[in-house]
């Protein structure tokens, strides 16, 4: 797993209102906790922890001005709903020698086969959870669809793992498959749907054409 640094320091106020200000000075609030330590609140410059999140939060970072090494995961960031700019961060810190439950990204590459025959292919788990010392968290599982035809799938089962690190989700789960369009499938009902109409204008058309035959005879009478 990529290792970063990160320089902190610690922060004394609290609340809405000296939270603003630090932001206002290009800062952002955080706080670590975890590993039996007391939580600490921090304060990191926006634009350095802006630089390390660029890269994925699924890091190790080692946190540096705290007076000792801190060695982290970030567990949350907080953004702005407007202006997307960060707004507070949390840290836990890890234990390199205990094993942690931690999301790892799946990456796929190729095209489908069955993309390529008109099929639609669907990612239905984008990160999985497994459990594995802090310095053997994997950057990411990469699965290879290019094989995948209309009707396929990939399961957890398809995988592969190195020995230090123990899935937390069931095998038979699906990742990914590749179904028909449903484009089709929506075409065949609109035109079940047409033809249902047709019929029942044409009833309407021969039950109008009897009573007016009718009339007629009646008249003639």
């Amino acid at each position: 797993m990529q290792r970063v640094e990160l320089e902190v320091s610690m922060r004394d106020a609290t609340g809405k209102g000296p939270m603003r200000r630090l932001r206002a000075e290009g800062s952002v609030p955080a706080v670590v906790y975890g590993s039996g330590s007391k939580q600490l609140n921090l304060k990191v410059d926006a634009f350095s922890l802006g630089r390390v999140v660029r890269h994925g939060t699924n890091q190790l970072i080692d946190l540096k001005g705290l007076g000792k090494g801190r060695l982290v995961l970030l567990t949350e960031l907080q953004r702005d709903p407007v202006s997307q700019s960060l707004i507070h961060a949390d840290f836990f810190e890890v234990d390199t020698k205990k094993k942690i439950h931690v999301a790892v990204p799946l990456h796929y590459e190729g095209r489908s086969h069955g993309v390529e025959m008109g099929g639609v292919q669907e990612i239905l788990v984008r990160d999985v959870e497994v459990e594995c010392l802090p310095l053997e968290i994997p950057d990411s599982f990469t699965l290879d669809v290019s094989a995948l035809d209309i009707g396929d799938s990939l399961h957890i089962s398809d995988l592969s793992l190195p020995d230090t690190v123990t899935l937390l989700v069931a095998d038979d789960v699906t990742v990914v498959h590749v179904v028909a369009p449903r484009v089709v499938e929506e075409e065949e009902e609109t035109e079940g749907e047409g033809g249902e109409v047709a019929e029942g204008a044409e009833a309407a058309e021969s039950g109008a054409d009897a009573a007016a035959g009718e009339s007629a005879e009646k008249a003639t009478e």
